[in-house]
């Protein structure tokens, strides 16, 4: 996945919220958008389904004034995430 890809689905997922969606009608969770037994293909699924949760999540906390708590959690999980590595 490509940079733009990346910033599309994000803003895919901040769109989504605007319009109302709820955090599971994320489209990487249809049937037809699932991995099945490619492996390869998990690693893609789980980075396009993240980057379009990130860009909801991100719409939603800003909606609800907790854009910085939101990022503070990100970095606080990545951290613990470096840690355990």
């Amino acid at each position: 996945m490509t940079i733009e890809e990346l910033i599309d689905l994000q803003e895919a997922g901040s769109r989504a919220r605007v319009l109302g969606l709820k955090a599971h009608e994320n489209p990487y969770l249809a049937a037809p958008r699932m991995p099945t037994g490619d492996t390869s293909a998990l690693g893609d699924w789980l980075a396009r389904h993240d980057a379009w949760k990130f860009g909801w999540e991100a719409e939603d906390a800003s909606r609800e004034g907790m854009i910085v708590t939101h990022f503070k959690e990100l970095i606080s999980i990545a951290k613990r995430g470096a840690l355990d590595a």
